[in-house]
């Protein structure tokens, strides 16, 4: 198994490094298939492609002055002008500037400059060529006024702001977490290592399938992309730290590692593919989404499962078996041996939850429901340049911008209409309150192609009433008239944000709610479960928000962000809750829920925290990422996952179940599972016997 496992992952290798080649970044990556804007941005690459044009986004060189740009000034930007003209077909991807064009209060100025890249150019930009355009600005400026303020923004300038979109930086932040957990929770020098290496073998296989999936017309954005890597490192050292746990008890008990794996693997699978099947399930929900993004991340976090449940249940197994007792040195587990089962930390936490059940569960859902007035902290905001940190060239050029030109000069909506429609068109945009200006452009895949520029900022409340009322109107002047363009993008990103939200979140709750169902066979206990996955997401969501405002700075979160959050705080919260509650069954088959819940907890509480750490600290990892969506999402799911470990999964779970009792089982037989006798343990074999299969001499 170990040698297929390893044939497999060299043959993969060349395809799983070659997955960032597929990934879409482009604003596409998130429209839904059926807003008009994705039609837009259809119609624009199909008429670059059938031209031959490469694809083209925009700097723009803004310019300003507080008292008035003086002949200095002006004999600087025209000196920058000239100087990115001259740097034409020497940097690769500058192209020839744009007219200068002055402010009303004659206090800024501006000129264009096309950025282009290679159609396969996953990004659409060559960051060189901003950097050329930004030394040529500089370099200008400095024989004007001390005054004049310069700065680079448009598409082209956000896009380079965004930074690299390498995974490598995360793939070696995440391999020495899990290292370093690992060897704390081990303490074994040797033992660490093979759950790492089962993990590494995961993550090629699920990076090589996602680039099979991309190749076949899935939407795998770089935020995909990304949670990919942490996915397989956090579910896989899950699944390992389980299996390695109930495998070490085996081997107490059993002379032969061949049955004490056996014994490991029938009691742990089911709780692993219980584990597995919810979140798959979540997962496989987003089929259902409308953005391309979340409808693509589904079939991508499945697989990603997948290829960390297999690798878990198959090749980790085999290793062990390989090494034999030795892996657990010093420490190696003989049968008959002295050894505590379970942890005292944990027996004690369950014996004081025991005094007083009732007012721990109340207290603790008391702590989760005032956490979520954090809430009303939460502010969305479709504005790109909220996904940059700080204040890079960017944001501060759109600054000046706006405070002296159109609030829609940086961000256009792009009008394309059937000619036999332009004229009634450009009568119905000329009437909107909205629209400051108009201009033609050229066909565009057999329609007439018009700029609009909005009066009211175009990511704002303002500019998105603004693209809806454009739209409604035109609907009955032009039927079949497109708006798109940037500010539209992000409107219909919002929209599709929205639906998508009340479609999913319900389905999610209802998958998760009927894997749990399932494994346990009762319905009290799943209900009680998803309840608290559900208070335990609200309040980690609120603290984000809070965290996001006060600490971080972020002035609104992406409408999309939200469901994210939702989908894998909800499928691996519900996983720790999912490995006590199996195991607290088992247990009461033959002590009684009472007894079989602190014997669950004692049992599960340290390998279950030392899961929920490494996952917490594998998605934190996503904040070292220049994207401030991605940041987010990895600081929720670390926060999330942290309260689902150390008060959902420990206070709350236990003291629900210790109130509940045997209730919980219902409409399974109390009687049933009290009166179950315990598995007969295996007798033991000769002890050379046994050290010469297991290797522990």
């Amino acid at each position: 198994m170990a040698a297929l496992w390893l044939g497999m992952v060299v043959l993969l290798l060349p395809v799983a490094n070659g997955l960032s080649d597929v990934t879409n970044q482009t604003p596409a990556a998130y429209l839904p298939a059926s807003a008009p804007s994705t039609r837009v941005a259809d119609l624009q690459a199909q008429a670059l492609r059938t031209s031959g044009a490469p694809v083209s986004q925009s700097a723009i060189v803004a310019f300003a002055a507080p008292g008035g740009l003086s002949a200095g000034d002006l004999e600087a930007v025209d000196a920058a002008r000239e100087g990115v003209a001259g740097r034409v077909g020497r940097v690769r991807g500058l192209g020839m500037p744009g007219p200068l064009q002055r402010s009303a209060d004659g206090k800024a100025a501006l000129f264009s400059v096309p950025v282009v890249s290679p159609q396969d150019d996953v990004d659409g930009v060559d960051t060189a060529a901003v950097d050329a355009i930004r030394a040529c600005a500089a370099s200008a400026a400095k024989g004007a006024s001390p005054a004049l303020e310069v700065a680079v923004t448009g598409a082209a300038a956000i896009t380079a702001d965004s930074g690299s979109t390498t995974l490598t930086a995360l793939l070696l932040t995440a391999l020495v977490i899990v290292a370093v957990i690992l060897l704390l929770v081990y303490g074994s020098p040797t033992l660490w290592v093979l759950p790492l290496v089962v993990a590494i073998g995961a993550v090629e296989v699920a990076r090589a399938a996602a680039h099979a999936l991309a190749a076949a017309g899935l939407t795998v954005s770089f935020l995909s992309s990304a949670i990919l890597i942490v996915l397989v490192f956090g579910a896989a050292s899950d699944y390992a730290l389980l299996l390695v746990h109930r495998y070490r008890e085996e081997l107490y008990r059993h002379r032969s590692c061949e049955e004490a794996m056996a014994t490991a693997l029938r009691r742990t699978l089911p709780t692993l593919a219980a584990s597995a099947a919810t979140v798959t399930g979540a997962m496989l929900c987003l089929l259902a989404a409308q953005s391309a993004s979340l409808h693509g991340l589904g079939p991508i976090g499945a697989v990603a499962i997948f290829s960390a449940l297999v690798a878990e249940t198959t090749l980790l197994p085999a290793l062990l078996l390989i090494v034999g007792r030795r892996a657990f040195w010093p420490r190696i587990p003989n049968p008959g041996a002295a050894h505590v089962e379970g942890s005292r930390v944990w027996s004690a936490i369950g014996g004081r939850i025991a005094r007083q059940p009732a007012t721990v569960a109340v207290g603790a859902i008391v702590l989760l429901a005032v956490a979520c007035a954090g809430l009303a902290t939460l502010r969305i905001s479709n504005d790109p340049l909220n996904d940059l940190r700080g204040d890079p060239g960017s944001v501060v050029g759109e600054r000046l911008l706006a405070d002296h030109f159109p609030a829609g000069a940086i961000a256009p909506l792009v009008l394309l209409v059937p000619p036999q429609q332009a004229q009634a068109a450009a009568r119905t945009a000329r009437a909107a309150t909205a629209i400051t200006s108009i201009t033609p452009g050229g066909a565009v895949g057999g329609y007439e192609d018009y700029t609009l520029i909005l009066s009211v900022p175009p990511y704002s409340a303002g500019g998105s009433a603004a693209i809806a009322a454009l739209r409604e109107d035109l609907s009955h002047s032009a039927p079949n008239a497109l708006v798109g363009g940037s500010p539209a993008d992000e409107f219909d990103i919002a929209q599709a944000a929205g639906r998508d939200a009340l479609v999913l979140i319900p389905l999610v709750l209802l998958v998760v709610l009927l894997v749990i169902c399932v494994l346990l066979r009762a319905v009290v206990a799943p209900l009680m479960l998803v309840a608290t996955t559900a208070l335990s997401f609200a309040a980690s969501f609120a603290l984000s928000c809070l965290l996001w405002r006060y600490g971080f700075g972020y002035p609104g979160i992406d409408p999309q962000i939200p469901l994210y959050i939702f989908i894998f705080l909800v499928a691996l919260g519900i996983d720790y809750n999912i490995f006590l509650s199996a195991r607290i069954r088992e247990v009461s088959r033959g002590l009684g829920t009472h007894p079989g819940t602190l014997r669950g907890l004692a049992v599960t509480g340290g390998v279950i925290t030392a899961a929920g750490f490494i996952l917490a600290a594998t998605f934190a990892a996503l904040a070292q990422l220049p994207s401030v969506s991605v940041t987010e999402v990895g600081t929720a799911v670390a926060i999330g996952v942290l309260i689902d470990t150390l008060l959902a999964r420990t206070v709350l779970v236990p003291g629900l179940f210790l109130i509940l009792g045997d209730r919980a089982w219902w409409p399974s037989s109390a009687a049933k599972l009290v009166g179950a006798s315990r598995p007969a343990q295996t007798p033991f074999p000769p002890a050379d016997e046994s050290d010469r299969a297991c290797g522990s001499r």
